[in-house]
């Protein structure tokens, strides 16, 4: 497995696996996807955007955002491609990321699910995330929050 960064070129990409309105709401929050989101998210200068390669096809789109402020990191729009999906793809794109946001100064990573995803939650419990539900009263009360320490891929 080998992560890359993402480009505005992989945006058809992300599009073929948001198809599903579910997928797309889980990743999105939004119940359709367009390009301007894809564009919004590459544009934004604290938000940047990987791909999971397995043998050179792409399986895996996840972002990490820094919040400078909070001194923070989240993990977000995370999804796997629908053929990949239950084989431990997620877990290894997490685990990936959780190794990108090393390289940040920040001690928490954060992570928001809808919570009715119960494989998310099922997957970010399996690489060491717990929720944190001082979060879901503090930010936003839809989501479920979760956290890991960074540093401890």
């Amino acid at each position: 497995m080998k992560l890359i960064r993402a480009t505005l070129s992989d945006e058809p990409l992300i599009a073929g696996w948001l198809q599903n309105d579910t997928d797309c709401f889980y990743t999105t929050g939004e119940e359709v996807y367009s390009a301007d989101m894809y564009r919004s998210w590459h544009e934004a200068s604290d938000q940047f955007g990987y791909i999971l390669l397995k043998e050179d096809q792409p399986v895996a789109y996840g972002e990490i955002w820094e919040d400078v402020e909070e001194r923070d990191l989240e993990l977000a729009h995370l999804i796997v491609h629908p053929s990949y999906r239950n084989q431990g793809i997620g877990k290894q794109l997490v685990r990936m990321l959780q190794k990108e946001c090393m390289a940040f100064p920040y001690p928490w990573i954060y992570l928001r699910i809808e919570p009715e995803n119960s494989r998310a939650l099922k997957c970010y419990s399996g690489v060491g995330f717990i929720k944190d539900e001082s979060l879901r009263t503090t930010c936003n009360s839809r989501w479920i929050w979760m956290k890991a320490r960074n540093g401890e891929a």
